[in-house]
């Protein structure tokens, strides 16, 4: 089977998205190959598909049908950049500045006295049912930009202490549930308690992330685990998590959070969360290159 790829780096969390239409049954088994070290060897799998909503250009399901605020931020990138001009890829049609979901370039002026060219996005994900808006900002370069996107909000955030975990949040969203452990030391054991702790609480476990947060240098590990295609990831960085992290943070304090800079093991994710009596909106920021686009051959 030949299926053409596009690979990206957003902040070493690196995803591919596959271009070529499948049966979504078949998302798991593909992602698995794609992922491996003898492929691709990538952290994430997202698939292209066409927007069932008009005012979304196109829509990505995750291997998992898991949400992912990285792969929707390249996603958006990608876009961006231009890779639906061909109008070839799963009945996405064209893109041009006419499109639905796809907003108007316009120049944005830096304090380092150089523009930008911004083109806003909007897209459909799996494990989000509505469409995410994303701003995306190119670099004076057809494969790197930054790309800032709305994050869907919690559904729930719950706050805790346990001998074995200490000091914890759980932050629960449509697509994914992440466990935030506040200074605790990164370790493989903690993951299996955290599973054992999520399941008794009575959470889905079917894709979920623990986030080893270190207030003292503000750096994050993130480790996530997909059970639909049996992956469990020490990712080099997170973007539901940062997300996650800083949505708890905010809840914890009672206050907004404003491009709070979060170091993780791939680089660095900024994040702002509104808070008033709740938390009201999510951005989510960072680089993004394009590392490879070309065909793979999965048997």
């Amino acid at each position: 089977m030949e299926l053409r790829f596009v690979k990206f780096n957003p902040s070493g969390n690196t995803t591919v998205l596959i271009l070529d239409p499948l049966p979504r049954e078949k998302y798991p088994e593909i992602a698995i190959k794609v992922m491996s070290d003898t492929y691709l060897c990538a952290e994430q799998v997202g698939f292209l598909e066409k927007a069932g909503d008009p005012e979304a250009v196109a829509r990505m399901h995750m291997m998992g049908g898991e949400f992912c605020g990285n792969a929707s931020r390249s996603f958006a990138a990608w876009i961006a950049l231009g890779g639906l001009e061909s109008g070839e890829s799963n009945g996405c049609g064209g893109m041009n500045d006419e499109l639905d979901g796809c907003g108007e370039l316009r120049v944005r002026s830096e304090l380092t006295g150089f523009s930008q060219v911004e083109r806003e996005v909007r897209i459909q994900v799996s494990g989000y049912d509505g469409i995410l808006t994303a701003r995306v900002y190119n670099q004076w370069s057809k494969h790197s930009c930054n790309a800032e996107i709305d994050m869907p909000l919690p559904l729930k955030i719950q706050h805790g202490w346990t001998d074995q975990l200490s000091d914890y949040s759980i932050v629960v969203y449509e697509g994914i549930i992440h466990l935030i452990l506040w200074n605790k030391v990164a370790a493989d054991v903690y993951v299996n308690i955290a599973e054992d702790f999520l399941e008794k609480q009575g959470f889905s476990t079917d894709c979920f992330g623990v986030m080893f947060f270190d207030s003292r240098t503000s750096e994050m590990i993130p480790v996530v685990r997909v059970k639909a295609v049996d992956s469990l990831v020490w990712e080099s960085s997170c973007g539901s998590g940062t997300v996650a992290l800083a949505s708890a943070m905010a809840d914890k304090q009672k206050t907004s959070i404003a491009h709070m800079q979060l170091k993780q093991p791939g680089g660095d994710l900024f994040v702002s969360v509104d808070w008033k009596d709740g938390i009201k909106r999510a951005r989510l920021s960072g680089d993004i290159q394009i590392t490879a686009m070309g065909t793979a051959y999965v048997d």
